[in-house]
């Protein structure tokens, strides 16, 4: 049985079933897809999360930001169905919608959708967590392009090129940008762009889209997409029960380094960066149960289901042979001094 190597508290039991009806009401007026489409967007449990996370938060604040965390896994499912052509125009779309939220561009459900949300998160926040906002968004936008031309390859891509595009098109950066404005928090510029802020950043980033990398192999496979898993296993030249192995003890390393991270940041951070990290933590202790046990996966791993282990494994401490991000993790703190 699989490992997954994970230092932080579980919350493997979320209830927010209020937030969860508003947002099948709020997805229900604008977009067009069925009724039990809606309804298993809004059981995968993507509001509740939300609402757990950016507890404690304005009532004003937590409203849209419950809803955002539904429309944009809408939005990520409909890109990633898309063909290159629509998802570039759906990208472009994105990108002038944040930029100026009353922008032209077609009058379809999901711009209608992206439209009212951004309208209503750049309304409220304030000037840094704006920037941060539309920066973190155009940016996701921008790489499902690059991300559609990495589908379209024949092979595999390289683990570094799949890193970079991975971490710029997965919704997560979006996410954290999301979380700072709904608890009210505005990281000084100085720490937020500080180098192990940002080695943080990633390694949240990652170790969410990499296991859900390894939660939707099965899917995947059926579907023709490249994930961690195919990407190792091109690189060398292993089967697929080989790639997973090897990539559960790269995310399980990838998680040691967050931990490490964060208890420098906890230590040495200010009050924002403080509670930041404690609500990215709370984030990936949400989301690990629902990656693994959701119906939304239940075919994955059937006869050799993924467990967490608090248990250092052997070897957790080196980096991943991966180029992409050797960068911070040869600057992580030494842990005897935290």
């Amino acid at each position: 049985m699989a490992e997954l190597y994970f230092p932080f508290p579980v919350h493997s039991e979320i209830g927010h079933e209020e937030y969860d009806r508003e947002a099948a009401k709020w997805l229900s007026r604008y977009s067009d897809l069925p009724q039990e489409q809606v309804d298993s967007i809004v059981r995968s449990r993507t509001a509740a999360v939300m609402a757990f996370l950016v507890d404690p938060a304005s009532a004003e604040r937590l409203e849209p930001t419950v809803v955002w965390g539904p429309v944009y896994f809408l939005v990520d499912d409909v890109l990633e169905a898309a063909s290159a052509e629509d998802a570039a125009i759906i990208a472009a779309c994105g990108q002038r919608i944040w930029d100026d939220p009353d922008a032209p561009a077609p009058d379809t459900p999901i711009t209608a959708m992206v439209r009212q949300n951004a309208r209503e998160l750049l309304a409220l926040a304030t000037p840094v967590q704006r920037q941060r906002l539309r920066s973190a968004h155009q940016r996701y936008f921008a790489a499902i392009v690059s991300e559609h031309l990495l589908e379209a390859a024949e092979q595999p891509p390289s683990v570094e090129v799949y890193t970079g595009v991975r971490e710029a098109a997965s919704i997560m950066p979006a996410m954290s940008a999301v979380v700072e404005f709904a608890t009210g928090m505005e990281i000084p510029e100085h720490e937020f762009h500080s180098r192990s802020v940002q080695a943080f950043f990633q390694a949240v980033h990652l170790a969410t889209s990499w296991g859900n990398d390894v939660a939707t192999i099965a899917k995947d496979f059926r579907e023709g997409h490249h994930n961690l898993v195919t990407v190792l296993a091109h690189r060398s030249g292993c089967g697929v029960r080989e790639a997973v192995d090897e990539a559960i003890a790269v995310i399980s390393s990838v998680f040691h380094a967050m931990d490490v991270l964060s208890h420098e940041l906890t230590r040495d951070g200010g009050p924002a960066l403080r509670a930041y990290v404690r609500s990215m933590i709370r984030m990936e202790g949400a989301f690990i149960p629902w990656q693994l046990y959701s119906s939304r996966y239940s075919d994955v791993l059937a006869d050799d289901p993924l467990t967490i282990t608090h248990t250092p494994p052997h070897g957790v401490e080196t980096p991943p042979d991966i180029a992409a991000i050797a960068w911070w993790w040869d600057h992580l703190p030494v842990r005897d001094a935290v």
